[in-house]
């Protein structure tokens, strides 16, 4: 299945539309992208990438989603269309918010989810069994352990910090290239390996916003991140499990096969580090290919690619809030 996102990297590109076709220009006049509108669901747009009103209105009338992001991925904006249909499921969304049961008993499985997922990818890496490798493993599975003793929400969250803390140190074991990374390190990223991860889960994070906006969900309300106005906080619920299983394989498989190196970087100084351009385009092929992959459905027997794995996962968790289903299962792998 072809991608539905189209990607727009070219500094001073222009979005226009031709009949039932969205045009992407180069700051030159030249076309650089000729699309069927019918094939899209969003276009993401990098840098100063500038859409025409009536490419706006063409976008948002055939509810495509229009999200900004800064040239080394950072969110800016996001035009989104209206979701007319969804009166009712969100009603019962927001009563279950009000649940603290529920919300502890979601908000652990998706941890669970996550902390599984993030074992399971580090036990395959470690073919060789280091030491080193071993032990961050146990600390994961000791987190594990632990998450049924939790009684809150605030709890679930301290212990899935301590796990990404093992995480990310037993990221640093698999790479083959030395290239700075000493842990996560957000805003701004310091090193090459956690401005791909930024950027990487930037990607996956519009991704889950516009699964949970198709399925008819309020991305706010949400059950492990605490509720912010402007934060799709229920998007970073759902897009634990993916994390794993989408950018941080994506991550490693680019810099272990030297796809990717030091010099694919800019340094800024105090503002960290960026990709260039052609990196930045590297990696979201790296990306694209990645959500192609298939994977087992947790509930169903047989396979989606992980693209449509995301829109499952909404499915499902709207019908457990609609009372349809009575867990949330979440992804798995061998």
């Amino acid at each position: 299945m072809q991608d539905a996102v189209l990607y727009v990297s070219q500094p001073g590109a222009r979005l226009t539309r031709t009949g039932e076709r969205l045009i992407v220009r180069a700051i030159d006049g030249k076309i650089v992208s000729d699309v069927p509108m019918f094939r899209l669901d969003q276009v993401i747009c990098f840098g100063t990438v500038e859409p025409s009103g009536s490419a706006l209105l063409a976008l948002s009338r055939r509810g495509i989603d229009l999200v900004f992001l800064s040239q080394d991925g950072r969110f800016k904006a996001r035009i989104a269309p209206s979701r007319p249909r969804a009166v009712q499921c969100r009603v019962k969304q927001y009563q279950r918010s009000l649940d603290p049961e529920f919300r502890l008993t979601m908000a652990r499985t998706l941890v669970g989810g996550k902390l599984n997922l993030s074992r399971v990818w580090l036990l395959r890496q470690n073919r060789n069994r280091d030491s080193r490798l071993t032990s961050q493993i146990l600390g994961i599975s000791g987190c594990i352990d632990s998450l049924r003793e939790a009684c809150s929400v605030d709890q679930l969250m301290g212990i899935e910090g301590t796990a990404a803390r093992y995480h990310f140190e037993a990221l640093k074991l698999i790479l083959k290239q030395d290239l700075g990374f000493n842990g996560r390190v957000r805003r701004p990223p310091k090193d090459p390996v956690n401005a791909l991860l930024s950027f990487g889960y930037t990607l996956l994070f519009n991704r889950v916003v516009s699964a949970v906006e198709q399925v008819g969900l309020d991305p706010m309300i949400s059950n492990l991140h605490g509720l912010e106005d402007r934060r799709p906080s229920l998007a970073l619920d759902l897009m634990e499990e993916f994390r794993t299983l989408i950018v941080d394989s994506v991550v490693v498989g680019l810099i272990n096969r030297m796809e990717i190196c030091a010099t694919d970087f800019d340094d800024l100084g105090e503002k960290g580090v960026q990709m260039k351009e052609r990196t930045l385009a590297r990696f979201v092929k790296a990306f694209q290919d990645r959500l192609n992959d298939t994977m087992p459905h947790p509930r169903e027997d047989r396979s989606f690619t992980l693209r449509d794995l995301i829109v499952q996962q909404a499915y499902q968790y709207k019908s457990v809030i609609l009372g349809e289903a009575s867990e949330y299962q979440p992804m798995t792998t061998r």
